[in-house]
This record gives structure tokens, sequence and C-alpha cells, in this order.
């Protein structure tokens, strides 16, 4: 069975790529109110010692289409400078 993202829910994992003390620890991505989310996560501690998590939330964007035409078939019309 495929995984299917649902309304109000997403998973996050451990960041692996992490390259600063700033870059999320957890990554991964849900689904509010119908549109598609990426989740950043940081575990964080309370002057308690007490553990926690925030959370952040960006909605994803489409990814913009490359033109994958070779240099000689592009016009210069259509080079916008």
């Amino acid at each position: 069975m495929a995984y299917e993202v649902r309304d109000m829910s997403g998973s996050v994992f451990k960041n692996t790529r992490r390259d600063r003390d700033t870059s999320p620890e957890l990554t991964g991505s849900g689904m509010i109110f119908g549109k598609e989310v990426w989740i950043n996560a940081w575990v964080k501690t309370d002057k308690n010692g007490n553990k926690w998590i925030s959370f952040a939330f960006k909605e994803k964007q489409p990814k913009p289409e490359v033109d994958t035409r070779p240099m000689s078939q592009i016009t210069d019309d259509e080079i916008p400078f």
C-alpha cells in the first residue's frame, strides 16, 4: 500500500543533511487544510531541563519547469534580456 498524505497530518525524520547548528533537527512533510507543507522541527530545552519540540511549516511551491532544449534550439525572442 502506498503512503498517502492525509489532511492535518504529517511525518518528520532525522535531518541527515544538517550543516549548521540552526538547521532543523527533523524535517518532513504534511498537509494542512488541503495544502501540502514542508515541516521543520527543532528539539529544545526549557529552563527546567524539560525537552520540547518547536515546529515551522512552509507551503510547498510547485517546481518551475526547466527548458531541456539545447541552446541551439532556443531563439533570441525567447531570451528575456
